[in-house]
Formats: C-alpha cells, sequence, structure tokens
C-alpha cells in the first residue's frame, strides 16, 4: 500500500525532535516524553515537583553521569506517562517567565540544513563543498538519495480511493480514471527530468486539473484531491529532513564543559 510503503522506508516511530525551547543548552537532564526530547535543569523541576526532587535526590549528580538515563538524547530519561503537551505545559510553569539566553541550535541550524535540501547537487560549487564539510555534506548526499526514493515511490502509487461516493455510479471507471489521472499528472510533477516539481507547487498544479478528470466521479475527486493536499506521504520526509539536521547539529556543534547553571547564574548576580 502507499502509506505503508514509505513508513517502512523512513521508519518514523525511530524518530526523536528536540523541542524547540525546552531543549536548554545548559540544561542538565535529558527527558523523552513521547518522541520529543527536553533538556532542562534538575533544579528548576526540584522546585517545583516533590517527585522530580526525590527523583534528582537518589542520584545524587548534578548532572547524570555519561551513559545513564538521561544524559543524552540517546540515554534519555524516558516518562511514558505523559503526553508531550502536558510536560510542555509543566515546564512552563516550572520555568515561569525565564527563558534561555541565546539561540538554541535549532534557531540557525536546522533551518539552514533544510535549505540546503532544496538544491540540487550538481548545482553545489566544489568550493561550497568544502566549507560544508565532510559531515555535512556526506549527510546531504545520503538523505538526496533517500528522499529521491521516497518521491519515486509516492509518484508511483496513488493514495487509495477507500470509498467511492454515494452518487458515483460507475466505481471501476472512477478508479481506473483516478489511476490515470495520478500517473499522468502528479507523478509527471514529481518526476520531471528537466524540472521536477516541489511537493506543494505539483499539488497547486494538480488541483488546476478542474474538469480534466476523465469519468472519475467530481465528489471522489473532492475528496482525493483533500487526502493530497493534507501531504501525509510527504511529512514523513520533512520529519525525516528535520531529523537528519538535528542529529547533525548535536554532532557537530560542541558546548563548552563547564557551563554555569541558572541557579548558580542567580546565585552570582545576587552577591
Amino acid at each position: 500500500m502507499f502509506e505503508a510503503q514509505t513508513a517502512t522506508l523512513l521508519a518514523p516511530s525511530l524518530l526523536k525532535f528536540r523541542h524547540r525551547h525546552f531543549y536548554i543548552y545548559d540544561g542538565t537532564h535529558i527527558f523523552l516524553v513521547e518522541n520529543t526530547l527536553f533538556k532542562v535543569h534538575a533544579t528548576q523541576l526540584s522546585r517545583t515537583s516533590i517527585t522530580f526532587e526525590e527523583m534528582f535526590a537518589v542520584g545524587g549528580q548534578s548532572r547524570p553521569i555519561e551513559g545513564t538515563d538521561g544524559s543524552s538524547d540517546d540515554h534519555p530519561i524516558i516518562i511514558p506517562e505523559l503526553s508531550t503537551n502536558m510536560f510542555e505545559l509543566y515546564l512552563s510553569v516550572a520555568y515561569g517567565s525565564w527563558k534561555p539566553e541565546g539561540p538554541t541550535h535549532d534557531d540557525f541550524f536546522v533551518p539552514a540544513f533544510q535549505r540546503l535540501i532544496e538544491f540540487r547537487i550538481r548545482d553545489i560549487p566544489g568550493p561550497m563543498r568544502k566549507k560544508l564539510g565532510f559531515e555535512v555534506w556526506n549527510a546531504f548526499v545520503d538523505l538526496k538519495e533517500l528522499l529521491d526514493e521516497h518521491r519515486r515511490i509516492v509518484a508511483c502509487e496513488e493514495p487509495p480511493l477507500i470509498e467511492h461516493a454515494a452518487c458515483c455510479t460507475d466505481n471501476t471507471a472512477c478508479s481506473i480514471d483516478w489511476r490515470q489521472l495520478w500517473w499522468n499528472s502528479m507523478a509527471r510533477f514529481l518526476l520531471d527530468g528537466r524540472n521536477p516539481q516541489v511537493f506543494r507547487e505539483a499539488v497547486d498544479r494538480f488541483q488546476e486539473l478542474g474538469s480534466e478528470i476523465g469519468r472519475m466521479n467530481p465528489e471522489c475527486w473532492k475528496t482525493l484531491l483533500q487526502t493530497v493536499k493534507k501531504g501525509t506521504a510527504f511529512h514523513l520526509a520533512y520529519d525525516l529532513i528535520e531529523e537528519t539536521a538535528q542529529q547533525l547539529s548535536a554532532a557537530l556543534i560542541t558546548e563548552p564543559d563547564q557551563m554555569l547553571t541558572r541557579a548558580e547564574l542567580d546565585a552570582f548576580s545576587s552577591n
């Protein structure tokens, strides 16, 4: 099936994302709630929750030892009982009006990598490739190949017409022409050798077909068009781009070992 193959290709269940605001550069512990990573301060959580105060007291460390729960993105403290929205709401209360100073990694690296992915490999000159560095360039090329494969799968497998409209009098003809319509238009937009369209542009052109839908029932066409515009299949590609950018950010941007925590900064300011 269309969705099953794209899901297998990109394995979305393995993706983890750093929270845009509560992955704090000088945080002490990393938590995983659903598929979102939070890097926060033990002192801040202990002030607002007896549960967290007792948990951190048992650990006996201001920061977890490398390789133990909470020490890194690969070894987070997992909280299965909460949703991302609930933990986010709790942190908003725990931190109050305090915000970390300076930009987070995601504020500059992730958007830059997302913009890079829009370029074709051949359009990036040699000097620029050297400036990107081996790690970024290698990840870029590998990801482009995977995204091209994903694009071909999407182009070749039309979204299924699960249920025809009640007014559709010829379901067989409607389904056949839907398959032909997808291959002769949407697939061609996506796979055009000279000018391949990005998903948003391809959808815009696709919905302009108007009355050129053959034997498809107009109501079936409207339903399928809404499915296409949701972009479910391409959301997997967007998630993979963001995940790759976050992994590169974590691997390439090194934070200083000795860094004041918020509690230490507050104590320093009060003197």
